[in-house]
């Protein structure tokens, strides 16, 4: 089955809604790279939208199509009514998705496997559509809220029936997958680990050294979130930098958190040295990270951590916390892990890597970047896996296979 063209239908759970959006941003670049490597590609998104803005999303409610460059990208558009009720948002979740299948294939035909991305809801909809359209699926689990205790009984149970179901299933770092082995109590080993891949942006930038007559800069990007740690970094900042104004610290991404944020800034004394940048794009983010000496990542939990990865293949060090998934990313080489919520160690660590700033090899951290999460190496790993799918259903006679092109 190596020469065949295998035809892949993504599912995630959640999705850009307009170029240069971050927020689910791994799962169209893996799309598009699965495209580039010569699968055949579809994406199906039910965008359910939060109950808060209801009138403008249900005066938006439709389904279209779209084209990201080749791939087809069927969305429906309308809102999650029913957003404490778990077993009625995923019933409405498949119902718009199940519809989105189906004019997905009188389209561009039916799939040879689906590639749902976390359980709650795209999971569900591919075991659906396993059952009823004779489609294998394979999973990749991100999402933090298993960890975080924020899935109730009913999600759970609906999580545990698509993994059980799953031909394959994923999940993004070591540890995630451990905690999952424990959490759905099931047999160790039982989750293979996928990485997110750092997309193709991150690799085709001249990678320098820090120049030594400038700012250092120490750049951090996420949602000003409380669980993104952010106050912890200004804390640190301010502890080991307050009398030195040669390094600044620029801070990406917007939330509930920024008005907190700034007022700490200020109380703390470094406000005029910590730049607030608001929401990025996906270029915003490459010239924000290339112009920095150092990524800092102070998250209290992770299941990966994709903008380490996007530091990482920019030949940056980073410092980050051993919150789950950067304990599988960042090697000695490449920066340093500090205990999560530790002001004191976060502010130890960002004093030591500027003083060490030479001693990290901008090339030798992103070909070893490359190596582990760059395209083609996750590319490669995910059509052996569809392939391997593919090739068992075959053999054992399970499913037929819908139609792989020779």
């Amino acid at each position: 089955m190596d020469q065949l063209i295998v035809h892949v239908l993504i599912i995630p759970s959640w999705y850009p809604d307009k170029p240069g959006d971050i927020t689910g941003s791994f799962f169209r670049e893996q799309a598009m790279a699965l495209q580039r490597s010569g699968c055949v590609v579809g994406v199906i998104y039910p965008q359910l939208k939060s109950l808060r803005n209801w009138r403008s999303a249900a005066s938006a409610a439709c389904r279209t199509l779209e084209f990201d460059g080749a791939i087809p990208t069927l969305r429906s558009r309308g809102v999650n009514w029913f957003p404490l009720l778990h077993g009625a948002a995923s019933r409405l979740w498949s119902r718009h998705g199940l519809e989105l299948y189906k004019n997905y294939v009188s389209q561009f035909g039916k799939p040879d496997i689906i590639h749902a991305h976390s359980a709650l809801y795209a999971g569900e909809l591919a075991r659906l559509l396993s059952q009823h359209e004779s489609v294998p699926f394979v999973i990749t689990e991100h999402s933090s809220s298993f960890s975080r205790g924020r899935v109730s009984k009913t999600q759970a149970r609906i999580a545990k029936q698509v993994f059980n179901e799953a031909h394959r299933k994923f999940a993004v770092s070591e540890r995630f997958a451990s905690f999952l082995d424990n959490y759905f109590d099931e047999e160790p080993s039982s989750w293979e680990v996928m990485p997110n891949i750092v997309d193709g942006i991150f690799q085709n930038v001249i990678v320098e050294k820090s120049l030594i007559d400038k700012h250092f800069v120490f750049v951090s990007i996420a949602m000003l979130v409380e669980g993104k740690g952010i106050h912890h970094l200004i804390t640190a900042f301010a502890k080991a930098f307050s009398s030195d104004p040669q390094v600044v610290l620029k801070i990406g991404g917007d939330g509930p958190e920024r008005s907190r944020l700034e007022r700490l800034a200020e109380t703390l004394g470094v406000y005029n040295r910590v730049d607030f940048l608001g929401s990025l794009t996906r270029a915003d983010v490459v010239r924000e990270i290339s112009s920095a000496d150092v990524l800092v990542h102070p998250s209290s939990y992770e299941t990966f951590g994709v903008v380490l990865i996007e530091a990482l293949a920019l030949g940056k060090p980073v410092v980050a916390t051993r919150c789950g998934g950067p304990d599988s990313i960042v090697r000695d080489r490449d920066g340093m892990l500090v205990p999560v919520n530790d002001d004191a160690s976060l502010a130890m660590s960002m004093s030591a890597i500027r003083d060490r700033i030479s001693e990290y090899d901008p090339e030798e951290i992103r070909q070893s970047c490359l190596a582990r999460f760059g395209e083609h190496a996750i590319v490669e790993r995910l059509k052996k896996v569809y392939t391997e799918v593919l090739d068992k259903l075959s053999t054992d006679g399970v499913n037929q296979v819908p139609g792989l092109i020779h």
